[in-house]
This record gives structure tokens, sequence and C-alpha cells, in this order.
């Protein structure tokens, strides 16, 4: 229940308004306001986000005939988003020096595993003044690891995959140590 804030405001807020940045940066639609109209009304997953959230706030009941597949294709989105960030590991190595991208994601695991969990202790010990168990969940929600749709996006978009993918395995593997660290300072 921690983390329904956190994915509602990257699923309909933050993740549609970085879709709408690479569809126009990446020449997919035309730039100023009529490109970017274009691509929140093409883009399937800006499209499903304000799906979802109209019928979460409408309480819209959805015939079983069309939730079925969607339950379906739901089932099969993380095991398939798994599978493909796997496939994409084989035969390469993070933060080779080949590909020029060490600074960048060293610079994103910096943020993601270190900045971003001090502005969440900062925002909910000084600014919110939440008690220990909500300054711990909004620390253990910072550290979280880099999601794979970030990985998903890059991929789809051909633009960084490689610090996508090795931002995210890294913080992955660099994350849950970090939980446990978090957990021992707070508990």
């Amino acid at each position: 229940t921690y983390s329904v804030p956190v994915l509602l405001f990257q699923l309909a807020i933050l993740q549609p308004l970085s879709l709408i940045c690479l569809d126009v940066q990446t020449q997919r639609v035309g730039s100023g306001v009529v490109g970017a109209l274009k691509g929140i009304a093409t883009n399937p997953l800006i499209l499903a986000s304000l799906a979802g959230v109209i019928v979460a706030t409408t309480g819209a009941t959805i015939p079983e005939t069309v939730m079925n597949p969607i339950e379906i294709l739901g089932g099969a989105a993380v095991p398939a988003m798994l599978m493909a960030f796997g496939i994409s590991l084989v035969g390469s190595k993070p933060l080779q020096h080949g590909n020029g991208r060490r600074i960048d994601v060293m610079l994103a695991l910096t943020f993601k595993l270190i900045v971003h969990p001090l502005i969440a202790w900062l925002l909910a010990a000084v600014v919110f003044q939440l008690d220990s168990a909500g300054i711990f969940m909004a620390v253990i929600l910072g550290v979280l690891p880099t999601a794979q749709n970030v990985f998903v996006t890059a991929t789809h978009y051909n633009q960084g995959m490689v610090t996508a993918k090795d931002t995210v395995l890294l913080s992955t593997l660099l994350g849950v140590p970090l939980m446990f660290i978090c957990a021992m300072i707070f508990a």
C-alpha cells in the first residue's frame, strides 16, 4: 500500500510526460503542441495509463469479455519484460569500457541509490515529519532498483539501451544490500 502513490505518480504523470518527450525527441511525432498531442493520441502506454486512471476514478466496470484478455496480457507483462532483459544480458558486460557509457551509468546509480533515498529521507523526516515507519518506507521506496520499464522504453525508442540495461542490473544488485543496510539503520 505504501508504493501505490509512487506507482500512480509514475504511471499517470511521469511516464506519459517522458514518453511524450521521447516521441518528440526521436521524431516519431512532430514537435510543438501538435506533436505532443499526436504522441498522446498514438502511444498505447499513455492511452492505457489514461484509461486506467479513468476507470479507477469513475468506478466504471469493464465487461468480463474485455477484461479477461487484458488480465492475461497483464499477467504476462512482467515475465516478458524479465525475459527480454535477461536476453539482453547475454554476452554483455556491465560498465564495459568500449561503449562510453560508464559515466552515465555511474551517475544514474549515484542518483538512484544515494541521492534519491536521501531526498526521500529529507522529505519524510523534515518536511512531512512522518513517524519512523513512514520514514523507513519512504527511504526503502527510494532505494528500490530502477524499474524494468526503463529498459523496455529504451529498447522501444532505441535510445540509451546500454545505459538503461546496466543501470537496471546494477541498481538491482546494489539496491538489495542497500535495503538491508537501511533496515538496520532504521530498525
